[in-house]
């Protein structure tokens, strides 16, 4: 696997970590011992968390878009 392989998996790993947290406390009781603030201020990091990994495989793959198109203009 290439490097830019194990990246996007590790970035859709992240990705679907961050939606099965907030899922998970959104649709159960684990978190009942917490505070109000405390359960969305967790949520809050879990949804920048996968904002995040989603805008850097958005960057990954517009890269490599772009070394396509520049390696089509030289031939």
């Amino acid at each position: 696997m290439t490097n830019k392989t194990k990246l996007m998996i590790g970035l859709l790993a992240v990705l679907v970590f961050s939606v099965g947290g907030i899922l998970l406390i959104n649709n159960s009781d684990i978190l009942n011992s917490w505070e109000a603030n405390s359960i969305s201020l967790l949520k809050q990091y879990l949804k920048v968390i996968g904002f995040l990994s989603i805008m850097a495989m958005v960057y990954v793959r517009m890269r490599n878009a772009k070394k396509e198109v520049i390696e089509e203009q030289e031939d």
